[in-house]
């Protein structure tokens, strides 16, 4: 596992960044099966909601399909699924557009 955030982050365009959180914000309840009020950056995906690897490979497959990207998960560690905020910034750091 790696304990750096990837380098790209930095540089990516603060419209992207929002466009993949707000992904995960509009996945995430899909997932879990319930309505949520408010998704704060730091929640805890096990231990605010309860997800479970299985339920993490589920939010991943569901944020590809739903911004139509393919996300690079072969370095993806426990580090970058913890919270919201570190899942976007993987996933803003480790995708591709579809088309």
């Amino acid at each position: 596992m790696s304990d750096s955030a990837p380098p790209t982050t930095e540089l990516v365009d603060p419209e992207v960044r929002d466009r993949i959180r707000r992904g995960i914000e509009d996945v995430l309840p899909r997932v879990l099966g319930v309505e949520l009020a408010d998704i704060p950056a730091n929640a805890c995906f096990f231990d605010d909601y309860g997800l479970t690897s299985s339920g993490i490979v589920e939010l991943v497959l569901d944020i590809e399909e739903t911004l139509a990207i393919q996300v690079d998960v072969e370095h993806l560690g426990i580090d970058d699924i913890r919270t919201v905020d570190s899942l976007t910034d993987y996933v803003v750091g480790h995708y591709a557009d579809e088309d």
